[in-house]
C-alpha cells in the first residue's frame, strides 16, 4: 500500500509526458503584454489552425514553472513551447515573417533566418513599414543584444 501514491505520480508523469509528445508547438511565443492571459505565436501540428500561422491560445490555466518552461495548458489544450525571443528581436522576426506573405515552417527560424540585419534590409526595402519605426525596433534589438551581453559578462 505505501508504493501506490509513488506508482500513481509515476503513471500521472507519464500520462502528462505522452499528452505533451502529442501537443501543438508553439514557436516564438511571448505572453500576452495587455493585461490578458494568453500567448501569441506560431502555431504547428494545431488540429483548428493552418500550420505555421500566428495567433493566440485560449487563456492560460497552468505553465511550467522552469525557467525556460517547456509547456502551456489553456482552457482549450496542453502546447509544447518552442523557442522565444527578446520583445524587439521577435517583433523584427514577426515583421519579417508576416512582410514574406509565408507561413512559418517548422524547424526553420521565424523570420526566414537568424540573420536579423538581413530581416531590417528587407523590411526597409518593402515600404510597408515607416523607417522611424524600423529603426526604432533596429536600436532596441541592439540594446537587447547589449544588455544581454553585459548581463552574461558580469554573472561569469
Amino acid at each position: 500500500m505505501d508504493d501506490e501514491p509513488s506508482t500513481d505520480a509515476s503513471l500521472n508523469q507519464r500520462a502528462f509526458e505522452e499528452e505533451l509528445s502529442a501537443a501543438p508547438l508553439l514557436q516564438g511565443w511571448v505572453l500576452a503584454d495587455n493585461g490578458y492571459e494568453w500567448m501569441h505565436g506560431w502555431f504547428f501540428g494545431h488540429p483548428e489552425i493552418d500550420e505555421g500561422t500566428h495567433g493566440h491560445t485560449s487563456r492560460i490555466v497552468a505553465i511550467d514553472p522552469a525557467i525556460s518552461p517547456r509547456w502551456a495548458r489553456t482552457e482549450s489544450r496542453l502546447y509544447r513551447l518552442g523557442n522565444t525571443y527578446p520583445p524587439a528581436e521577435r517583433e523584427i522576426r514577426y515583421w519579417a515573417q508576416k512582410h514574406s506573405g509565408l507561413p512559418a515552417v517548422v524547424g526553420r527560424p521565424i523570420g526566414g533566418s537568424d540573420d536579423i540585419e538581413s530581416m531590417l534590409t528587407c523590411l526597409r526595402s518593402t515600404g510597408r513599414i515607416r523607417a522611424a519605426k524600423i529603426d526604432g525596433l533596429e536600436r532596441a534589438y541592439f540594446d537587447e543584444r547589449h544588455s544581454a551581453s553585459t548581463s552574461a559578462n558580469s554573472s561569469v
